[in-house]
Protein backbone atom coordinates (compact mmCIF):
# COMPACT_ATOMS: atom_id res chain seq x y z
CA UNK A 1 0.00 0.00 0.00
CA UNK A 2 3.10 2.05 0.66
CA UNK A 3 3.86 3.67 -2.81
CA UNK A 4 0.24 4.29 -3.59
CA UNK A 5 -0.29 6.42 -0.69
CA UNK A 6 2.85 8.07 -1.03
CA UNK A 7 2.14 8.81 -4.62
CA UNK A 8 -0.63 10.67 -3.44
CA UNK A 9 0.80 13.14 -1.41
CA UNK A 10 3.35 13.58 -3.75
CA UNK A 11 0.78 14.28 -6.77
CA UNK A 12 -0.96 17.05 -4.12
CA UNK A 13 -1.82 20.37 -6.28
CA UNK A 14 -0.90 21.85 -3.29
CA UNK A 15 3.31 21.18 -3.59
CA UNK A 16 4.75 22.86 -0.89
CA UNK A 17 5.43 19.96 1.50
CA UNK A 18 7.82 18.17 3.23
CA UNK A 19 6.46 14.27 3.81
CA UNK A 20 8.09 12.32 6.22
CA UNK A 21 7.62 8.44 6.22
CA UNK A 22 8.89 6.63 9.85
CA UNK A 23 10.05 3.42 9.35
CA UNK A 24 9.50 2.15 13.18
CA UNK A 25 11.34 -0.69 12.72
CA UNK A 26 10.05 -2.51 10.03
CA UNK A 27 11.16 -6.63 9.58
CA UNK A 28 9.73 -6.54 6.62
CA UNK A 29 11.23 -4.42 3.17
CA UNK A 30 9.45 -1.19 4.07
CA UNK A 31 12.07 0.12 5.18
CA UNK A 32 14.22 0.09 1.37
CA UNK A 33 10.59 0.95 -0.44
CA UNK A 34 11.28 4.26 1.54
CA UNK A 35 14.23 5.07 1.44
CA UNK A 36 14.06 4.31 -2.88
CA UNK A 37 10.75 6.65 -2.86
CA UNK A 38 12.83 9.06 -1.42
CA UNK A 39 15.57 9.16 -3.98
CA UNK A 40 12.68 9.76 -6.18
CA UNK A 41 11.96 13.54 -4.71
CA UNK A 42 13.44 15.59 -2.33
CA UNK A 43 10.46 16.56 -0.83
CA UNK A 44 10.74 13.16 1.28
CA UNK A 45 12.30 12.38 4.46
CA UNK A 46 12.77 8.87 5.86
CA UNK A 47 13.28 8.78 9.58
CA UNK A 48 14.50 4.88 10.35
CA UNK A 49 14.17 4.02 13.82
CA UNK A 50 13.45 1.06 16.24
CA UNK A 51 10.33 -0.41 16.72
CA UNK A 52 8.21 1.51 19.87
CA UNK A 53 4.97 1.41 18.03
CA UNK A 54 2.83 3.82 16.47
CA UNK A 55 2.47 6.60 18.88
CA UNK A 56 6.61 6.50 19.30
CA UNK A 57 6.68 6.96 15.35
CA UNK A 58 3.95 9.98 15.30
CA UNK A 59 6.16 11.73 18.27
CA UNK A 60 9.22 11.51 15.91
CA UNK A 61 7.68 12.79 13.28
CA UNK A 62 6.44 15.66 15.30
CA UNK A 63 9.95 16.25 16.74
CA UNK A 64 10.95 16.25 12.57
CA UNK A 65 8.40 18.08 11.19
CA UNK A 66 9.70 21.22 9.91
CA UNK A 67 6.37 23.17 8.29
CA UNK A 68 4.14 25.43 10.03
CA UNK A 69 1.23 22.90 9.17
CA UNK A 70 0.89 19.08 10.46
CA UNK A 71 -1.29 16.67 8.29
CA UNK A 72 -1.54 12.87 8.94
CA UNK A 73 -1.84 9.74 6.01
CA UNK A 74 -1.57 6.71 6.92
CA UNK A 75 0.62 4.55 4.55
CA UNK A 76 -1.75 2.19 3.55
CA UNK A 77 -4.74 4.75 2.74
CA UNK A 78 -5.46 7.41 -0.15
CA UNK A 79 -6.37 10.70 -0.03
CA UNK A 80 -7.72 13.45 -3.01
CA UNK A 81 -5.29 15.31 -5.20
CA UNK A 82 -6.88 18.55 -3.56
CA UNK A 83 -7.05 17.64 -0.13
CA UNK A 84 -4.34 19.81 1.28
CA UNK A 85 -4.64 22.20 -0.79
CA UNK A 86 -8.73 22.71 0.32
CA UNK A 87 -7.22 22.24 4.34
CA UNK A 88 -4.83 24.93 3.84
CA UNK A 89 -7.06 27.51 2.17
CA UNK A 90 -9.88 26.62 4.84
CA UNK A 91 -7.41 27.09 7.66
CA UNK A 92 -6.02 30.31 5.94
CA UNK A 93 -9.31 31.75 5.18
CA UNK A 94 -10.28 31.70 8.54
CA UNK A 95 -7.09 31.36 10.90
CA UNK A 96 -8.45 28.42 12.10
CA UNK A 97 -5.61 25.87 14.26
CA UNK A 98 -7.51 23.05 13.22
CA UNK A 99 -9.56 21.85 10.08
CA UNK A 100 -11.28 18.79 9.35
CA UNK A 101 -12.75 17.36 5.89
CA UNK A 102 -15.19 14.01 5.91
CA UNK A 103 -13.98 10.44 5.10
CA UNK A 104 -15.16 7.50 3.08
CA UNK A 105 -14.36 3.86 3.11
CA UNK A 106 -15.16 3.11 -0.65
CA UNK A 107 -12.55 4.72 -3.18
CA UNK A 108 -15.38 5.45 -5.69
CA UNK A 109 -17.21 7.82 -3.39
CA UNK A 110 -14.38 10.47 -2.84
CA UNK A 111 -13.84 13.19 -3.69
CA UNK A 112 -11.25 13.45 -6.77
CA UNK A 113 -12.60 17.15 -8.32
CA UNK A 114 -12.19 20.42 -7.01
CA UNK A 115 -15.24 21.02 -4.78
CA UNK A 116 -17.27 23.75 -5.92
CA UNK A 117 -18.10 24.92 -2.52
CA UNK A 118 -17.84 23.43 1.20
CA UNK A 119 -20.90 21.88 2.01
CA UNK A 120 -21.70 21.50 5.72
CA UNK A 121 -18.76 24.23 6.80
CA UNK A 122 -19.01 25.14 10.35
CA UNK A 123 -16.47 27.30 12.44
CA UNK A 124 -16.31 26.46 16.16
CA UNK A 125 -14.35 27.88 19.04
CA UNK A 126 -12.75 24.87 21.36
CA UNK A 127 -15.98 23.80 23.26
CA UNK A 128 -18.51 23.67 20.42
CA UNK A 129 -16.13 22.02 18.34
CA UNK A 130 -16.53 19.19 20.95
CA UNK A 131 -19.76 18.97 21.38
CA UNK A 132 -20.15 18.19 17.62
CA UNK A 133 -17.67 15.49 17.65
CA UNK A 134 -20.35 13.93 19.78
CA UNK A 135 -23.10 14.93 18.10
CA UNK A 136 -21.80 13.46 14.74
CA UNK A 137 -19.05 12.00 12.48
CA UNK A 138 -17.50 10.44 15.64
CA UNK A 139 -14.93 8.49 14.56
CA UNK A 140 -14.22 10.58 11.83
CA UNK A 141 -13.53 13.58 14.56
CA UNK A 142 -11.45 11.53 16.45
CA UNK A 143 -9.33 10.53 14.00
CA UNK A 144 -5.66 12.16 13.23
CA UNK A 145 -6.33 12.45 9.62
CA UNK A 146 -8.82 14.16 7.78
CA UNK A 147 -7.12 17.09 9.33
CA UNK A 148 -4.97 19.89 9.52
CA UNK A 149 -3.41 21.38 12.36
CA UNK A 150 -1.45 24.75 13.29
CA UNK A 151 1.75 22.74 14.21
CA UNK A 152 2.23 25.43 17.25
CA UNK A 153 -1.05 23.71 19.28
CA UNK A 154 1.20 20.35 19.78
CA UNK A 155 3.29 22.19 21.44
CA UNK A 156 3.71 20.39 24.83
CA UNK A 157 1.49 17.68 23.73
CA UNK A 158 2.46 13.95 22.80
CA UNK A 159 1.08 10.76 22.20
CA UNK A 160 1.53 8.06 24.79
CA UNK A 161 3.89 5.30 24.01
CA UNK A 162 2.98 1.67 24.39
CA UNK A 163 -0.48 1.83 23.67
CA UNK A 164 -2.48 1.83 20.61
CA UNK A 165 -5.66 3.92 19.89
CA UNK A 166 -3.19 6.97 20.79
CA UNK A 167 -5.69 9.69 18.66
CA UNK A 168 -8.57 8.92 20.68
CA UNK A 169 -6.46 10.58 23.52
CA UNK A 170 -4.83 13.17 21.72
CA UNK A 171 -7.61 14.92 19.01
CA UNK A 172 -9.82 15.77 22.08
CA UNK A 173 -6.75 17.77 23.72
CA UNK A 174 -5.90 19.40 20.57
CA UNK A 175 -9.36 20.94 19.96
CA UNK A 176 -9.50 21.84 23.33
CA UNK A 177 -6.34 24.30 22.60
CA UNK A 178 -7.81 25.20 18.97
CA UNK A 179 -9.17 28.49 19.20
CA UNK A 180 -11.06 27.73 15.98
CA UNK A 181 -11.96 24.56 14.58
CA UNK A 182 -13.47 24.46 11.14
CA UNK A 183 -15.28 21.36 9.75
CA UNK A 184 -16.84 20.62 6.45
CA UNK A 185 -18.59 17.30 4.41
CA UNK A 186 -16.43 16.71 1.77
CA UNK A 187 -14.81 13.44 1.68
CA UNK A 188 -11.19 14.12 0.55
CA UNK A 189 -9.66 10.81 2.45
CA UNK A 190 -10.67 7.25 1.99
CA UNK A 191 -9.84 4.91 4.87
CA UNK A 192 -9.16 1.60 3.81
CA UNK A 193 -9.81 -1.03 6.23
CA UNK A 194 -7.66 -4.34 6.08
CA UNK A 195 -7.77 -7.54 8.10
CA UNK A 196 -6.01 -7.85 11.13
CA UNK A 197 -5.08 -3.95 11.16
CA UNK A 198 -4.83 -2.32 14.87
CA UNK A 199 -8.31 -1.57 14.62
CA UNK A 200 -10.02 -4.75 13.27
CA UNK A 201 -7.76 -7.13 15.15
CA UNK A 202 -7.57 -5.18 18.36
CA UNK A 203 -5.28 -6.69 21.61
CA UNK A 204 -7.04 -6.50 25.14
CA UNK A 205 -5.07 -4.12 26.43
CA UNK A 206 -5.13 -1.84 23.76
CA UNK A 207 -9.28 -1.82 24.53
CA UNK A 208 -8.23 -1.27 28.32
CA UNK A 209 -6.16 1.21 27.08
CA UNK A 210 -8.76 3.45 25.21
CA UNK A 211 -11.61 2.73 27.90
CA UNK A 212 -8.61 4.60 30.14
CA UNK A 213 -8.86 7.00 27.80
CA UNK A 214 -12.21 7.39 27.62
CA UNK A 215 -12.63 7.89 31.44
CA UNK A 216 -9.55 10.99 31.39
CA UNK A 217 -11.80 12.32 28.86
CA UNK A 218 -14.89 12.82 30.48
CA UNK A 219 -13.48 13.80 33.28
CA UNK A 220 -11.48 16.49 32.25
CA UNK A 221 -14.78 17.50 30.17
CA UNK A 222 -16.56 17.92 33.54
CA UNK A 223 -14.32 20.81 34.23
CA UNK A 224 -14.80 22.48 30.79
CA UNK A 225 -18.78 22.47 30.19
CA UNK A 226 -21.53 20.71 31.73
CA UNK A 227 -23.17 19.49 28.27
CA UNK A 228 -19.93 18.49 27.32
CA UNK A 229 -19.78 16.04 30.00
CA UNK A 230 -23.03 15.15 29.73
CA UNK A 231 -22.50 14.44 25.91
CA UNK A 232 -19.19 12.70 27.95
CA UNK A 233 -20.70 10.60 30.08
CA UNK A 234 -23.51 8.93 27.52
CA UNK A 235 -20.60 8.05 25.37
CA UNK A 236 -18.63 6.03 27.78
CA UNK A 237 -21.63 4.43 29.43
CA UNK A 238 -22.93 3.37 25.40
CA UNK A 239 -19.36 2.38 24.96
CA UNK A 240 -18.89 0.00 28.63
CA UNK A 241 -22.56 -1.66 27.89
CA UNK A 242 -20.81 -2.93 24.62
CA UNK A 243 -17.27 -3.68 25.65
CA UNK A 244 -19.12 -5.67 28.94
CA UNK A 245 -21.26 -7.72 26.05
CA UNK A 246 -18.97 -8.57 23.58
CA UNK A 247 -18.51 -12.45 23.24
CA UNK A 248 -14.63 -11.74 22.35
CA UNK A 249 -14.31 -9.76 25.78
CA UNK A 250 -16.23 -12.11 28.03
CA UNK A 251 -14.81 -13.33 31.15
CA UNK A 252 -11.68 -11.43 30.28
CA UNK A 253 -9.59 -8.19 31.63
CA UNK A 254 -11.79 -6.18 29.52
CA UNK A 255 -14.71 -7.43 31.08
CA UNK A 256 -14.24 -6.59 34.51
CA UNK A 257 -12.70 -3.42 33.99
CA UNK A 258 -16.20 -2.29 32.17
CA UNK A 259 -18.19 -3.65 35.10
CA UNK A 260 -15.56 -2.24 37.37
CA UNK A 261 -16.53 1.22 35.60
CA UNK A 262 -20.04 0.84 35.57
CA UNK A 263 -20.09 0.24 39.14
CA UNK A 264 -17.65 3.33 39.81
CA UNK A 265 -19.40 5.27 37.78
CA UNK A 266 -22.81 4.39 39.37
CA UNK A 267 -25.31 7.01 40.17
CA UNK A 268 -24.07 9.29 36.82
CA UNK A 269 -25.17 6.10 34.08
CA UNK A 270 -28.50 5.92 36.72
CA UNK A 271 -29.52 9.43 35.58
CA UNK A 272 -28.93 9.48 32.08
CA UNK A 273 -30.77 5.83 32.04
CA UNK A 274 -33.71 4.73 30.68
CA UNK A 275 -36.11 2.35 32.54
CA UNK A 276 -34.21 -0.59 30.72
CA UNK A 277 -30.61 0.32 31.41
CA UNK A 278 -31.78 1.43 35.02
CA UNK A 279 -32.70 -2.67 35.55
CA UNK A 280 -29.52 -3.88 33.96
CA UNK A 281 -27.46 -1.30 35.94
CA UNK A 282 -28.95 -2.52 39.37
CA UNK A 283 -28.30 -6.34 38.46
CA UNK A 284 -24.88 -5.17 37.51
CA UNK A 285 -24.07 -3.62 40.68
CA UNK A 286 -25.69 -6.59 42.54
CA UNK A 287 -22.86 -9.05 40.61
CA UNK A 288 -25.26 -9.94 38.22
CA UNK A 289 -23.14 -8.77 35.12
CA UNK A 290 -22.56 -12.35 33.03
CA UNK A 291 -26.85 -12.47 33.13
CA UNK A 292 -26.85 -8.83 31.58
CA UNK A 293 -23.83 -9.39 29.13
CA UNK A 294 -25.94 -12.90 27.93
CA UNK A 295 -28.13 -10.78 26.56
CA UNK A 296 -26.16 -7.36 25.15
CA UNK A 297 -27.24 -5.13 28.04
CA UNK A 298 -30.63 -5.90 27.34
CA UNK A 299 -32.16 -8.75 29.34
CA UNK A 300 -35.43 -6.95 30.08
CA UNK A 301 -35.98 -6.30 26.44
CA UNK A 302 -35.03 -10.38 25.78
CA UNK A 303 -37.63 -11.18 28.17
CA UNK A 304 -40.60 -8.78 26.58
CA UNK A 305 -39.63 -9.73 22.97
CA UNK A 306 -40.07 -13.27 24.44
CA UNK A 307 -43.44 -13.05 25.79
CA UNK A 308 -44.42 -11.23 23.03
CA UNK A 309 -43.76 -13.53 20.52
Amino acid sequence: YLKTTVECVLNQTYSDIELILINDGSTDNSGKLCDELASLDNRIRVIHKPNGGVASARNRGLDEARGEYIGWVDSDDIISPYMFEILHNVIEKYDADIVQCSHVRDYEKMQKEYPNELTGLEVLDNIEALKRMYRSHYTNSLSLVTKMYRRCIFDGLRFIEGTAFEDDEVVPQLVERSKKTVFFEIPLYCYVKRENSIITAPKQKNIMALTNHLEARMLRFQKLDSELYDLGLRHFFHYLKIKMSEKQFLSTPVQKQAVDFLKKYYSGFWNISNKYDKISLLLVRMGLYKFVAKYGFEPVQHFISKLKR
